[in-house]
């Protein structure tokens, strides 16, 4: 009988290897030989999946956003976090502070770039992961502000302002600036803070009238 093959599972371990190398040495590094050396399959099967370098980040780019939406989901569906916890959470995991996020956080700004350049090749593509993004930490901003019995007229504005602080710092920290590090190179980015100085947004509504 004919070796069944699970073509799915090949192209996450091309995907996966693609954002092994873009972790440790950046997307300057990925290269079809090298693809071939980490995951373990020839080139002439690379390029059975892809037709070049740009398939192979695309390819990699599409599995790291779906990588991302698990670690997210696994979060959300937490149920021994309270929702402030969970949003603090939600947005730290967007920065790149493992292999994992710093290979999603460089390939996410390489193609920043690309959809900048070339709308029409990845422009559909930014948008919907950005869009994804920012429904994401809306939702879990209104759960923390029904938690913390706060007004809900200001969630899209907090959130919206939470998706480009973070987005802010991780593209600083994938260039190697981690601004929030100071003279300690072991701190961590104050996301706690983050959020609840974008929560207390919410009142401000009272204060104006």
């Amino acid at each position: 009988m004919p070796k069944i093959v699970d073509h799915r599972q090949r192209r996450a371990e091309i995907a996966d290897a693609v954002l092994a190398i873009v972790a440790e040495d950046g997307v300057s590094g990925v290269t079809l030989r090298e693809v071939a050396d980490r995951s373990g399959w020839s080139t002439g099967v690379l390029n059975h999946y892809v037709g070049g370098r740009d398939d192979l980040l695309r390819l990699a780019f599409r599995h790291a956003f779906w990588l991302s939406g698990r670690r997210l989901a696994t979060i959300a569906d937490d149920t021994g976090l309270d929702p402030v916890e969970r949003l603090v959470r939600v947005l730290t995991a967007q920065i790149p502070l493992d292999g994992p996020s710093v290979a999603f956080g460089r390939i996410t700004l390489f193609f920043y770039a690309e959809a900048a350049s070339s709308p029409e090749k990845l422009g559909q593509e930014m948008i919907n992961y950005l869009r994804s993004w920012r429904s994401t930490v809306e939702t879990h901003v209104r759960a923390a502000l029904v938690f913390r019995d706060l007004p809900m007229s200001r969630a899209r504005e907090i959130g919206d302002h939470l998706v480009a602080l973070i987005d802010g710092y991780a593209s600083y920290a994938v260039l190697g600036s981690n601004l929030w590090q100071g003279d300690d190179p072991t701190a961590s980015p104050p996301v706690r803070t983050w959020v609840e100085s974008a929560l207390a947004m919410s009142t401000l509504d009272a204060v104006d009238h």
